[in-house]
């Protein structure tokens, strides 16, 4: 293994914005559900703050699509919860 390159990849600025942008979609249902449900008085399943992320994300583009990437590991996540923990 490259050691060399591996580094250098991870120290890349532009995996570093890929990683940020991701991550970004992966918390910003918080955000949504803090609006919705906090300021609106609504109760939604968390599985559609996720998905309201990935799907914005999606019909942005571009850079959009990572954070529609994040948006969608935290529907599964948040299904994965409800199904395997019950919650």
């Amino acid at each position: 293994m490259d050691f060399g390159n591996a580094m250098g990849t991870l120290a890349s600025e532009d995996y570093v914005v890929d990683v940020a942008l991701v991550m970004g979609g992966f918390v910003a249902p918080a955000a949504v559900k803090y609006g919705v449900e906090t300021k609106m008085g609504n109760d939604l399943p968390d599985e559609a703050y996720g998905a309201t992320v990935a799907v914005g994300g999606a019909l942005y583009g571009g850079e959009g699509r990572k954070v529609a990437l994040g948006g969608g590991v935290h529907t599964l996540e948040a299904l994965r919860t409800r199904f395997m923990e019950g919650n």
